[in-house]
C-alpha cells in the first residue's frame, strides 16, 4: 500500500487536473454569458468582451477564494469564530471582483469606442451580490475539498492501522506456534528414544530437517512458502511419525504438480495431519490411515486431509485446547480476511477430513 503525504497547511493543490476543471468550468460559464447577451440582441464581438469582463476577475480571485479553507480549517467547535472571519473576508472578495469587472468595462469603452459608459448603481449592487454568491460556492468547495483530503487520510491511517495490527497478531502467532511444534514432536520421540535408540536417532535427524524450515520461517518472517516447501516438510513430519508408529501408521500422499508453486502460510498443512495422526491414528490398537491431498482448480487450492479414525465434530474441535488448528484458523483470518475457508467433514465411508480452501491469487513463488 502506498502511503501519502497529507499536503501542508497553505500549500495549494497539485495544479495540472484541478486547475485544469476550474478553467474549464469558468469557460463554461463565459459561453452562457456571451449566448445570454447576445439572446438580447448585443453584437457577438460585444457579447464576448462583457462575458469576459464579468468571468475574468472573478476567475482570478476565485483562486483566494479556494484558499481560504486552507487558511482558516474547518473546526471541531467554534464555528462563529470561522464566521466571523469567512464574512468579511467573502464580501472583500465580492467587491475587488465587481471592481474589476469595472476596470474592465473602462478600458473596454476606452479601446472601442474612446467613451467609457458605467452601469446604473443598481446593476453594480446586483453584480456584487453574484459575485458574493459565486465565491461562497468556491469557499464551500474549498472546504469540501478540505473535508475530504480529511476523510481519505483518515481512511489510509486505518487502513496502515489494520496491516500493521495484522502483522503484530502474525508474529506473535509465528511466536507461539514455531515452540508449540517443537514441543509436540519431542513428546513423540520420547517412547521411540526408550523402544530403539538407532531409529531414534535417525528420528533426531529428520526432527533437524524440519527445525530447519521452521527456523527459516522464524528469521526471515516471511508469511508466504512455496507450497512444495511445505509440502516437503509435511513429507518429513510424516516419516518421522512413521518411525515413531511404525506399520500403526499407513500414508498416502498426493499433490498437483500445478499446486505446489503457490505460496500458502507456512505451517498450514502440518497442523491438520497433526491432528489426523494425534485422534485418528495414534489412539487406536490397529493404527490407521492418513491421506494428504493438495488440488488447484477454479482459481483456488484445495488441502484436505482425511483419517479412517472414529471421527470427530466441530464442536469437539473447539473445545479442544490444543493450540494447533485454533491458531491456523486465526492466522488464515488475519492473512486472507475471510477468503480462506477450513471446513470439517465426516465422510460417509467414515472417518474425518478437514478442507483447507485457499484463494489462488496466481502468485507463485520459487
Amino acid at each position: 500500500m502506498n502511503a501519502s503525504t497529507p499536503t501542508p497547511p497553505g500549500t495549494p493543490p497539485p495544479p495540472r487536473t484541478p486547475l485544469a476543471a476550474y478553467a474549464a468550468g469558468w469557460g463554461v460559464l463565459a459561453t452562457v454569458y456571451t449566448a445570454l447577451y447576445a439572446a438580447n440582441g448585443v453584437a457577438l464581438g460585444m457579447s464576448v468582451r462583457s462575458a469576459l469582463a464579468m468571468v475574468l476577475p472573478c476567475a482570478l480571485i476565485g483562486l483566494l477564494s479556494l484558499r481560504v479553507a486552507r487558511r482558516w480549517p474547518w473546526p471541531a467547535g467554534g464555528r462563529w469564530r470561522l464566521i466571523a472571519r469567512v464574512a468579511p473576508t467573502l464580501l472583500g472578495l465580492a467587491v475587488a471582483s465587481t471592481a474589476g469587472w469595472l476596470v474592465l468595462i473602462g478600458l473596454d469603452g476606452r479601446l472601442v469606442t474612446g467613451t467609457t459608459r458605467w452601469p446604473p448603481a443598481t446593476i453594480i449592487v446586483w453584480q456584487t451580490v453574484i459575485n458574493s454568491l459565486i465565491h461562497l460556492a468556491l469557499i464551500g468547495i474549498g472546504y469540501a475539498w478540505q473535508i475530504g483530503e480529511a476523510l481519505r487520510d483518515a481512511r489510509e491511517r486505518a487502513a496502515r492501522a489494520d496491516v500493521l495490527r495484522a502483522r503484530a497478531e502474525l508474529e506473535l502467532l509465528r511466536s507461539q506456534l514455531h515452540p508449540h511444534f517443537v514441543l509436540n514432536v519431542l513428546h513423540a520421540l520420547l517412547g521411540l528414544v526408550r523402544r530403539d535408540p538407532g531409529l531414534a536417532e535417525k528420528a533426531l535427524e529428520r526432527l533437524g530437517e524440519l527445525l530447519r524450515f521452521g527456523q527459516w520461517v522464524q528469521q526471515t518472517g516471511s508469511d508466504w512458502v512455496p507450497l512444495s516447501r511445505e509440502w516437503d516438510f509435511v513429507r518429513s513430519y510424516l516419516e518421522l511419525e512413521r518411525m515413531r508408529l511404525g506399520p500403526r501408521l499407513t500414508v498416502e500422499v498426493e499433490a498437483d504438480e500445478s499446486a505446489l508453486g503457490v505460496s500458502v502460510p507456512p505451517f498450514a498443512l502440518q497442523p491438520l495431519v497433526e491432528n489426523a495422526i494425534l485422534h485418528g491414528v495414534a489412539p487406536r490398537a490397529g493404527g490407521g490411515r492418513v491421506e494428504v491431498s493438495a488440488r488447484r482448480a477454479e482459481g483456488r487450492v484445495c488441502l484436505a486431509v482425511r483419517d479412517d479414525g472414529p471421527g470427530t465434530s466441530e464442536e469437539e474441535i473447539a473445545a479442544s485446547p490444543r493450540m494447533g488448528l485454533r491458531l491456523l484458523e486465526e492466522r488464515l483470518a488475519a492473512l486472507y480476511g475471510g477468503r480462506a475457508r477450513l471446513a470439517y467433514e465426516t465422510p460417509a465411508g467414515g472417518g474425518f477430513r478437514v478442507r483447507l480452501d485457499l484463494p489462488d491469487d496466481g502468485a507463485e513463488v520459487a
